[in-house]
């Protein structure tokens, strides 16, 4: 249906005073502002301030226009009022416009505004981007954004990295992002605790292939009643994966920070755990997992089950027995045969060998892009 046009919905970008018309009047008839003033009865001054914007024409000034001019004198009153309309309009959105400015720059605070324009999130128009923002973080105001990131740094949501910089507006601004995006999906099947072991069996099959695996993904944890983001990490976050309860299901988002298969299977069997053993019994928890960042129990925990669902531990404690002494080249072989033997992406494989024997610097042909 087509949206109806007000033209008095419309703020003018101008205001045009009577007087210009008038003015343009007096040319056109080549009379002379004193002649005019003369006839009027009325001080030449008063003409001029008329004719410069600075007085209004009055009903009695109409009226005289009316008698001198012949133009009615309601034509000089509507161009008045209109006037005085246009001038409250524009009035109101520069007041309009100045608050949302100051409101602007308090968000700018508190939270990743590059980051978002980055994204295409927000645009040019800040009244627009103040809603947007509104919307991402769940309030209604600035000073309730404000709150909110007290609270937040209040609960300690904010972990460090030892190892890398973060942001605690960045990580804050990320995270609400990330519950904004899942927000919008929708995931009808209902999320069961017991599938977790089939889960972990499909998704290990998915990482071997490595094909289309990220629409795969989504697809997988979708029939099991989990929702599945990738977002672009802001700047200072070095964030891999964020697991929350939203509404009737559980969310995970990764980031691909590192985009290699062996950190994306990581991240997830890592995310799963914290769904499956600790979300399920308490909804209200957020797992926020940062590179570098000081271990807990629940991370600890989540991160030996990722070891162990990719890769059985007495078989790769196995492995490492046997050939821990050889040369790196000759692994990549052993590693390669590994992964065919056992179903195991090899780029997994030698993302494990590279972190228990601490060689990041070992060059290899295996390739580790997510396909």
């Amino acid at each position: 249906m087509a949206t109806k046009f007000n033209l008095n919905d419309c703020t003018p970008c101008m205001a045009i005073h009577p007087g210009e018309i008038l003015k343009d009047e007096l040319n056109a008839r080549g009379m002379r502002q004193k002649e005019l003033a003369l006839l009027m009865g009325i001080p030449t001054s008063v003409l001029s301030n008329i004719l410069k914007g600075y007085r209004s024409i009055s009903p009695e000034l109409a009226v005289l226009l009316q008698e001198i001019l012949d133009i009615d004198a309601s034509y000089w009153l509507s161009l008045q009022n209109q006037y005085d309309i246009d001038k409250a309009n524009i009035d109101a959105k520069i007041i309009e416009k100045k608050k949302n400015l100051e409101i602007w720059k308090i968000i700018s605070q508190y939270c990743a505004v590059k980051s978002l324009e980055k994204l295409n999130v927000i645009g040019s128009k800040i009244a627009d981007n103040i809603n947007t923002i509104y919307k991402i973080f769940g309030v209604s105001s600035v000073e309730s954004l404000v709150d909110l990131f007290s609270q937040e740094k209040e609960v300690a949501y904010f972990r460090k990295s030892e190892k890398l910089t973060c942001d605690p507006i960045s990580i804050f601004s990320w995270k609400y992002y990330a519950f904004y995006e899942s927000s919008k999906l929708d995931c009808p099947v209902k999320f069961k605790k017991e599938d977790l072991q089939s889960l972990v069996n499909e998704l290990n099959q998915l990482f071997e292939a490595n094909q289309n695996t990220i629409e795969l993904t989504k697809e997988i944890l979708g029939r099991y009643g989990i929702k599945f983001i990738v977002l672009p990490k802001f700047d200072k976050t070095p964030v891999d994966g964020f697991s929350f309860w939203q509404g009737d299901n559980p969310t995970i988002v990764l980031t691909l920070r590192l985009n290699r298969i062996d950190n994306y299977a990581f991240s997830l069997m890592h995310e799963i755990w914290h769904v499956y053993a600790h979300l399920i019994n308490n909804k209200e928890d957020r797992f926020i997992a940062i590179e570098g960042a000081k271990l807990d129990k629940c991370e600890d925990e989540a991160n030996k089950f990722a070891k162990n669902a990719l890769i059985n531990k007495e078989i790769w404690a196995n492995f490492l027995n046997q050939y821990s002494r050889i040369s790196p080249h000759a692994m990549q072989e052993k590693i390669k045969s590994f992964a065919r033997l056992h179903h195991i992406n090899e780029a997994i494989v030698l993302g494990f060998y590279q972190h228990d024997i601490n060689l990041y610097s070992m060059k290899s042909s295996i390739s580790r892009e997510i396909k």
